[in-house]
């Protein structure tokens, strides 16, 4: 943002107050229509208003720089300063014309346009319609009495259009002297030329024009500067163009540049006697031509400019005329160029869509803007800056402790000043309002759509429905379906505007396994976001639990695994394999086991669900940590009622809320090798990704340069010159084409990694949340919420960079920070000596954040086992389970089975998983005496 800002002197609003306004609906001209008159303001609109202003400024409180030699004689200038200090006020006789037009305005031009009368000095006005052009006469009526001057718009005559119009040109084609023609582009590209005398042809430029951009006519040299659809700077000469036999006609221009981008606006001028420049404003570059093809200065944009305007300081043969360019960017700038030097920059009070310069009474050299509402506006360009200092550098060093007591001062003072019941209410209000309705078919078919999965493999999808009831009218809503990163979806995200009252729309998407793994969770939420009439944004979410014959199907029992968790169900009734898991209940499988597999099968990966003889107790054991995770959750689910198999019947409502009430515990953990193995797998890869794409960066500048030396050679025209390079050429694309693939597939497996890592720490998430010795207290709910069960890594941070910080800060503050152990401090420093002494700096960060995140997770959940444990054995309470109640039929090859479980209660140390107590009063004392805001 710029120190100075524009200075206001003169606004009003055009007639039409909407978005009918853009480059072309201002004109700033002298109409001569009174002697000793100043620049006149032509605004017009889509909408077909049409307005001619002519600020006097007669309230204005700065000096009337014309009137400065009046003044010295001592006469009385007009125009003086006056008491008012804002700037001047609208009076009615600023408007000397307002008319409604009957089809919208294009464009506006002025000039001699007929030959009528060629001493009459007046100029006349062109407006281009649609579908017509009209030539326009002002005529100034005296008026009687105090009344005043009456002006009005007389049709001189009109030119009906074949084709649908783009802009306008005027000049004197051909180089004649004291008349004006007119060139009309049509949306085709097509021109239309049309001479005072009636006379009018319609001419077409050598390559195709789909796309129509601004078209210029240059007077000294008498052609036409426009660019091509292909983004190349193209002039032709009129005689050229103008020219009835196709025979003779030149097709080609007489020059040619490429610019590489849309041409916003266009304008000429010429600044000397033997040049004339054409200043192209593109989308990233300012661009200056000469009249001859040859570029003056290319101008680079670090900004996106919306509308510019050119002019000359001083007549165009005396030795110092200047070419000044104003452009305005996208948050209200005003640069002033000097050529390719910028030497002002000042801020505007709106951001306008045209620009224009004009001489107003009392002001020579005005700013006019012009507002996509019709906002108008004259400014000049102030000296007064607006003071900004910049406040100091806090360089204190950082304390936990200090922070922490800023945070709950925070805390307390957030929980004062908000009602918690507003956001009930809010939810209660959205939820009335706008009705989701979510459901998932158990029914699957066969997938039709394109996954990862490899060949011959059966993969299947089912139908999601989401229903929606709209009860008021809504400005805006969308629907969004995320689910797993493994999960695909064949649509998810739906935008509607301007949703009609009471209305109901159903929409069904279908949702398939997308990658070769198991996800980390069935789960899948459905986000309705609407923004009603009075501009308030709610949002309501559903979720919903895929079929898990989507993603698993049944296979033989294991009777070893290297990961194991029992489940104790505390219920009245007993419950078997076969009950709660329907859908793979079979005739000759057992109901005391159960294994599972992937759905696409032949990797040996499975999950084997236990059963216990007399107790209802459950065991899930396999040797991939990631696959317990998913059939974990349904267990756990299903056992609570939360998920019901099969069709609705009667007896269902019952047995769900005597299932509600059913306590699921968890007696162990995890080991943690299992996650720190899949942490520093996924630091590897993305090590590796990274390579790849630093590696894929330096092939394609090698490819870039090769491909320049080429032009050169072949603009030498030796051939031989040439063998060197193409067997370059052929060699580098070989190279960026394995990179390409290596690539590829290297994020491929980033991608199931992302996924395996989600799935691990979701697992964990269910063993502390359903732990039998966890306190109900917010402390393990942020443990918790730490154990998240998606995993993503940015551009710019990978996952263990963007979780690090919250490790230490739960590792360092709260119930969990252990005084007595010395804890490392973090130093900055360390990354700028790793990244100085070394090549690769991005491997440097990835591998100290993943050390680091490895060593502090490793030390937080051991701390949180350690004191589980000592928790448990203060209360005496333990597992009570006996190895016998787990009936060893179904796998007749796991013999000892009850003596592995014998001692199963009782490891502690270097067992794969901890055994919980069940009370943590330690975690509750601490929530009573400090209550942080974990």
């Amino acid at each position: 943002m710029s120190l100075f800002k524009v200075r206001n002197w003169w606004k009003t609003q055009c007639p039409t107050v909407e978005p009918a306004y853009d480059s072309f609906s201002l004109h700033c001209a002298r109409l001569c229509i009174e002697e000793g008159e100043k620049d006149s303001i032509v605004v017009g609109s889509h909408s077909g208003q049409l307005c001619i202003y002519r600020p006097t400024g007669g309230n204005s409180n700065l000096p009337d720089l014309d009137a400065e030699d009046a003044a010295a004689e001592g006469q009385p200038a007009q125009g003086s300063p006056s008491n008012d200090p804002f700037e001047n006020v609208f009076q009615h006789a600023d408007v000397i014309l307002e008319v409604q037009l009957a089809l919208p305005v294009l464009g506006i031009s002025s000039g001699k346009f007929t030959t009528t009368n060629k001493t009459d000095p007046r100029l006349q006005l062109a407006v281009l319609h649609p579908t017509k052009l009209c030539i326009f006469q002002i005529v100034t009526i005296d008026g009687l009495a105090d009344h005043g001057d009456h002006t009005r718009l007389v049709t001189l005559y009109d030119h009906p259009l074949s084709k649908p119009a783009f802009s306008m040109c005027h000049g004197p084609f051909g180089g004649v002297k004291g008349r004006d023609f007119l060139c009309v582009q049509h949306l085709d590209g097509s021109l239309r030329f049309f001479e005072q005398d009636g006379i009018s042809y319609e001419r077409t430029l050598a390559t195709d024009r789909h796309i129509p951009s601004p078209l210029h006519y240059l007077p000294r040299v008498d052609c036409f500067v426009t660019v091509a659809p292909s983004w190349v700077l193209e002039c032709y000469r009129y005689q050229d163009v103008a020219e009835a036999l196709e025979s003779l006609r030149r097709h080609d221009p007489i020059w040619s540049l490429c610019v590489g981008e849309y041409a916003l606006d266009l304008q000429v001028h010429q600044i000397s006697n033997t040049e004339s420049v054409i200043v192209m404003l593109g989308e990233n570059n300012l661009l200056c031509v000469s009249d001859t093809g040859k570029v003056r200065f290319i101008k680079k944009l670090d900004y996106s400019p919306i509308c510019f305007h050119s002019f000359v300081t001083g007549w165009y043969w005396e030795p110092g005329a200047r070419l000044m360019l104003a452009v305005v960017s996208e948050s209200g700038s005003l640069l002033l160029y000097e050529s390719d030097q910028i030497i002002w920059s000042a801020q505007l009070g709106n951001v306008p869509v045209a620009i224009d310069r004009a001489n107003v009474t009392g002001l020579p050299g005005a700013l006019v803007t012009l507002g996509p509402t019709g906002a108008l506006s004259i400014g000049y360009l102030g000296s007064e800056p607006e003071l900004f200092r910049v406040p100091a550098l806090n360089l204190a060093p950082f304390e936990i402790a200090r922070c922490q007591k800023e945070l709950l001062e925070l805390e307390r003072e957030i929980r004062t000043g908000v009602d918690p019941s507003d956001a009930s209410i809010a939810n209660a209000a959205a939820e009335r309002d706008v009705k989701l309705y979510v459901n998932i078919a158990e029914d699957t078919v066969a997938c039709t759509h394109p996954t990862n999965m490899p060949p011959g493999v059966a993969v299947e999808m089912c139908q999601l429905s989401m229903t929606v009831q709209v009860e008021p009218k809504l400005e805006v809503l969308q629907l969004t379906v995320t689910t797993d990163q493994a999960i695909g979806c064949s649509k998810d995200a739906f935008l509607f505007r301007d949703v009609e009252a009471r209305s109901t729309e159903r929409f069904d998407v279908w949702v398939f396994p997308a990658e070769p793994t198991v996800p980390a969770t069935r789960t899948v939420t459905v986000y309705c976001s609407y923004t009603n009439k009075q501009g308030i944004t709610r949002v309501v979410q559903k979720e919903v639990l895929l079929p898990l014959k989507l993603f698993l199907k049944p296979c033989q029992p294991s009777k070893e695994a290297q990961h194991k968790l029992t489940l104790s169900v505390v219920t009245a009734q007993q419950t078997n394999l076969g009950q709660l898991f329907a859908e793979f209940a079979s005739d000759g499988v057992s109901t005391s086991a159960l294994g599972l597999q992937p759905a696409g099968g032949g990797d040996g990966r499975k999950v084997t669900i236990v059963a216990a003889k007399s107790t209802n107790r459950f065991r899930v054991q396999s040797d991939e940590l990631g696959m317990i995770g998913i059939v974990l959750e349904c267990l756990i689910g299903r056992l609570q009622g939360r998920e019901m198999i099969g069709p609705p019947s009667d007896g269902d409502a019952p047995a769900r809320k005597e299932s509600s009430k059913v306590l699921v515990t968890i007696n162990g953990v995890p080991s943690i090798g299992g996650l720190l193995r899949s942490l520093q797998m996924h630091c590897e890869l993305r090590k590796a990704v990274l390579k790849l794409e630093t590696e894929l960066e330096s092939t394609t500048g090698q490819m870039r340069l090769f491909e320049r030396r080429f032009v050169v050679k072949l603009q030498e025209r030796s051939l031989r010159a040439l063998d060197g390079i193409l067997m370059l050429l052929k060699r580098n694309h070989s190279s960026v084409a394995k990179v390409c693939q290596q690539l590829k597939a290297m994020r491929q497996k980033m991608k199931l990694a992302q996924i395996d890592l989600a799935a691990i720490l979701h697992l964990f998430h269910l063993c502390y949340t359903h732990s039998a010795n966890a306190p109900g207290t917010k402390h393990l709910e942020h443990l918790t919420g730490l154990l998240t069960s998606s995993v993503l890594d940015s551009t710019e941070q990978s996952y263990e960079e963007m979780l690090l910080p919250v490790v230490r800060f739960l590792a360092q503050t709260g119930p969990l920070k252990n005084t007595g152990e010395q804890t490392d401090t973090f130093d900055e420093a360390f990354f700028y000596t790793a990244k100085q002494t070394n090549e690769r700096a991005a491997d440097v960060d990835v591998t100290v954040h993943s050390d680091l995140l490895q060593q502090q997770l490793q030390r937080l959940l051991g701390r949180v086992n350690d004191r589980f444990v000592a928790a448990g054995r203060t209360s005496g309470s333990g597992s009570g389970r006996n190895s016998v109640d787990f009936e060893d039929q179904p796998l007749p090859e796991a013999h000892d089975e009850e003596v592995e479980e014998a001692d199963e209660g009782t490891r502690v140390e270097g067992s794969e998983f901890v055994a919980l107590s069940s009370t943590a009063s330690e975690w509750v004392n601490y929530e009573k005496m400090a209550d942080l805001p974990l």
